[in-house]
């Protein structure tokens, strides 16, 4: 496709000198025949690289037809020297692979998490990845290392070779969050412009993926770029319904189709609003830590049913000391039916442990099996064993991720604030403590009712959707990019964190009661308030809302992301010089801590 539109422009080009062909009297020479040769391009399949070849000469053959040039179709280019199958990134020696130099890069990295590349190519290649190219985060996606290598690779824009310095690259939905926007756009913005970008997609091929695509110009400077950049979205295609098509509406799917609007810039978010991917974490937000992710079992023996728990214990009645009620994201917001248990010996050693004897027995007989098997079956080519099984292994009794720091929060409070780790919209709820939470849970270590009203507020949802990491078209609460920079009100009165709390207990008071006469759950509940028309739970939240406001001070006629944006970076210049700043939870001084703490919580019958 590029060849082709590259050989139309030639054409023009041919036909602009011919109609001027007088004036240049002859001085003019012809311009050399644009070719295959002036391509080039890398991929690990060999077979990728032959029928790119192939591809470039049917190309040329077809662009001799359609613009009916004069150009010899035989012999055919011999592009062994230009099309190379290798590795992108590393030599077999592993150091970076040089690209052949270009003006112009287009791309479709390999989409790969972080998590899964070790998996995938094994730790020595990435240690090895690591190592060559440092300026990477170790938790960016794998596309990412494209973003960057073709930033660098490129030669800079300027007035003097206007058309040089140009990048299109498709890459996992991911390149727009944290660690991987950290790599990769944030780099690129640094002495770049994104132009043109595409938010988030279904990818059209086999991979379950969403993509985003940034084609960017190596250059600031506003005389070589357009005046406005062009950003494309995904607009959602209702059960029955025909979008119709639009002027500049892009190519569409079964369910969607993409739009553009025209925006005067684009940043590393690839988002035309408030950029506030500048807001770091904030030291009273994270010392001491609050925020956490829930445990993950690791494996499913740790998890009981209802009966295998009343066998236990039937056992031996100590092992309900060790066996919590246990729920995870889908619990909290449907159901809420405790009919599952998790197995935890938290910190204590193996002796400790052993003492337990029908819950020991069972973590010997339903977990020790399989930890051995995988190690085992996970060696490296040298028959060592990798970290994390040699870790496993050597606490085997143990959960995977039991997050004893979390524990150490929780559990001298009579409840805690959670909500659904994968969600778009954050609905709060209080657990009892004696409830233990999954891995798809984020919990927060607060139990009064002024916390609950700040994070379920708009504010704090608002800076959710704009900061939170994002896979495909879900959204994760991620507690370094949300609540870690996310600043709290820093001097609200008595009388307004009294009126937080006061908002926040009337929105559970009418979640509570709308459902026990409704199916769904939190789930359906909060799908309500996507309808129009007048509902008790949208009036309240406007409520809570109004008065989160006016606690942190913010004016409703000001934009909210931006007063966010300068309240975090207030925060940070004041800690940096020593002075206090209010911390998450409740404000010091306040005189009336336990008429803030209400009861409300989801807990588990008492025979449990």
């Amino acid at each position: 496709m590029a060849y082709r539109e590259l050989k139309r422009l030639e054409a023009r080009l041919f036909e602009r000198l011919e109609a001027f062909k007088s004036k240049a009297e002859g001085a003019q020479m012809r311009l050399s025949y644009l070719s295959a040769q002036n391509f080039h391009g890398l991929d690990i399949n060999p077979f990728a690289v032959e029928l790119a070849k192939v591809t470039m000469m049917i190309a040329h053959k077809l662009v001799i037809d359609e613009l009916h040039i004069t150009e010899p179709a035989l012999p055919l280019d011999n592009l062994d020297a230009n099309f190379i199958a290798a590795d992108a990134l590393l030599t077999p020696a592993g150091l970076p692979v040089q690209w052949p130099a270009a003006d112009v890069i287009i791309g479709n990295p390999p989409f790969l998490g972080a998590k899964r590349l070790k998996p995938e190519h094994g730790p020595d290649y990435v240690n090895a990845l690591r190592k060559a190219y440092p300026d990477v985060p170790g938790m960016a996606d794998y596309c990412v290392y494209w973003l960057r290598k073709a930033h660098d690779r490129l030669p800079a824009c300027t007035p003097t070779d206007p058309v040089a310095g140009r990048a299109g690259l498709v890459g996992t939905q991911n390149i727009r969050n944290n660690h991987s926007r950290v790599g990769g756009l944030d780099h690129i913005v640094k002495d770049g412009t994104i132009v043109e970008a595409v938010e988030n997609q279904p990818w059209s091929g086999e991979a379950n993926v969403h993509v985003s695509i940034a084609n960017w110009v190596k250059t600031q400077d506003p005389k070589l770029l357009p005046k406005k950049r062009k950003l494309w979205f995904k607009v959602i295609q209702a059960a029955g319904e025909k979008i119709p098509h639009k002027r500049g509406t892009g190519p569409a799917s079964k369910e969607y189709e993409l739009n553009f609007r025209e925006a005067d810039f684009i940043n590393s978010t690839l988002s035309d609003e408030i950029d506030v991917s500048a807001a770091g974490p904030l030291p009273c937000n994270t010392d001491p830590q609050r925020c956490f992710n829930g445990q993950m079992l690791g494996h499913k023996g740790f998890l009981l049913t209802t009966e295998q728990r009343a066998a236990l214990i039937s056992k031996d009645p100590r092992a309900a000391e060790v066996i919590f009620p246990y729920l995870n994201g889908v619990d909290a917001l449907t159901t809420l039916d405790f009919d599952r248990f998790v197995l935890d010996f938290e910190q204590r050693d193996q002796l400790q442990a052993a003492a337990y004897g029908s819950a020991f027995d069972w973590v010997r007989t339903n977990v020790l099996p399989d930890r051995e098997r995988k190690a085992e079956e996970g060696k490296d080519k040298e028959g060592r064993l990798r970290p994390h099984h040699k870790a496993f292994l050597a606490r085997w009794w143990q959960l995977s991720f039991g997050r004893p720091e979390m524990l150490s929060v929780i559990k001298p409070l009579p409840r805690y604030l959670a909500c659904a780790y994968v969600t778009k919209r954050p609905i709060f709820i209080f657990v009892s403590s004696r409830v233990r939470p999954s891995n798809l849970i984020q919990v927060f270590g607060f139990a009064d009712d002024y916390s609950f009203g700040i994070l379920q507020s708009h504010a704090h949802w608002l800076w959710f959707i704009t900061k939170c990491g994002k896979l495909k078209s879900d959204f994760r609460y991620s507690a370094e990019s949300v609540f870690d920079t996310f600043p709290w009100p820093q001097s609200p009165t008595a009388r307004q964190v009294a009126a937080v709390a006061e908002a926040g207990r009337e929105i559970r008071r009418i979640r509570a009661e709308t459902l026990t006469k409704m199916k769904g759950g939190l789930r359906a509940l909060y799908r309500t308030l996507e309808l129009p028309g007048t509902n008790p739970l949208k009036e309240a939240h406007a409520r809570l809302d109004a008065a989160v406001l006016t606690a942190y001070g913010f004016s409703p006629e000001k934009d909210l992301l931006t007063e966010l944006l300068e309240l975090n970076a207030s925060v940070a210049d004041s800690l940096a010089r020593g002075e206090e700043a209010t911390a998450p939870g409740l404000p010091k001084g306040v005189s009336n801590s336990a008429a803030l703490i209400s009861e409300d919580s989801i807990r588990p019958p008492a025979a449990i």
